[in-house]
């Protein structure tokens, strides 16, 4: 029963690279590139990589046991996320209303580009943010059962 858990885990594992493979296969790296200014989303892709294998390893070990800083950086990620989001309505908030000429099309057309900057960030930030807390949490729940 003791490997039951690393079993579990590694085949989380291998389905979560095919699916970063089959994201990079498709361009969703370059669509994140493109969308999000902060760069947040491949920080909380590099987290998760990293979190997994650590997860991973422990549950190879004889105790298996998660510690509070793996806890802690499962929330760090949504953290992570809802900074993004904050900092993508920031941009739409300050940025796009300055200076703005509604009789301009080429303002309200730039004007128009960075609302959409601002808002793909908030929303890719927060997306990736929560779906690798929750695939970390997942992982824990796992390794300690």
């Amino acid at each position: 029963m003791t490997m039951m858990s690393f079993w579990k885990l590694w085949t989380i594992t291998v389905l979560m690279f095919v699916g970063f493979a089959f994201g990079i296969y498709q361009g969703t790296h370059l669509f994140l590139l493109e969308n999000d200014f902060t760069y947040i989303t491949f920080l909380n892709l590099a987290i998760l990589v990293s979190f997994t294998f650590i997860v991973l390893y422990k549950s190879y070990q004889p105790i298996k046991e998660a510690s509070d800083s793996l806890w802690f950086a499962s929330d760090v990620v949504l953290s992570l996320g809802m900074v993004g989001t904050l900092l993508g309505f920031l941009v739409v908030l300050y940025s796009t209303f300055q200076g703005l000429d509604v009789e301009n099309t080429e303002s309200m057309k730039t004007a128009i580009e960075t609302l959409a900057t601002g808002m793909g960030t908030a929303l890719l930030t927060s997306l990736v943010g929560l779906s690798s807390s929750i695939i970390m949490k997942y992982q824990l729940v796992i390794l300690e059962s």
